[in-house]
């Protein structure tokens, strides 16, 4: 009777701990290093890292498999705090493989912090939250 117990309750254990490992699964911490110098960030089904040169702003995407995604029918919206603690948007357009840009026409204090919202041709993706060096 006791083992029957013990293996009702691993089982229940089981399935209500099988959502939480998918969601950490998808929230991974991107223990790898940014392939083009910027932050990565999990945006619903794409790996999204973020990269700000200068005034550009490059949003890379690839795919759970790590494969770049052609970014020509995506487009994204980064909200980005400007100096001063104005909220300004940055619409980013596709320019070219899986990149995505646009331009910064406006000076930051210190960080980079930018809410990017993804768009696919079937709607929002999701967003990421970003805080990046502003090294301009």
């Amino acid at each position: 009777m006791a083992t029957l117990r013990k293996t009702v309750l691993a089982a229940g254990f089981s399935v209500l701990t099988l959502p939480a490992l998918a969601a950490a699964a998808l929230a991974h911490d991107h223990s790898h290093a940014p392939p083009n110098g910027g932050q990565l960030k999990q945006i619903g089904a794409y790996e999204a890292e973020l990269v700000v040169k200068g005034s550009e702003m490059t949003l890379h995407l690839v795919d759970e498999q790590e494969r770049k995604v052609d970014a020509a029918k995506f487009s994204a919206s980064a909200v980005v705090l400007a100096k001063g603690n104005e909220q300004r948007t940055v619409e980013l357009t596709p320019s070219g493989e899986n990149r995505l840009s646009g331009r910064m026409d406006f000076p930051v204090d210190g960080k980079i912090r930018a809410t990017v919202t993804l768009k696919t041709p079937l709607g929002e993706a999701g967003k990421g939250r970003y805080s990046l060096d502003a090294s301009r």
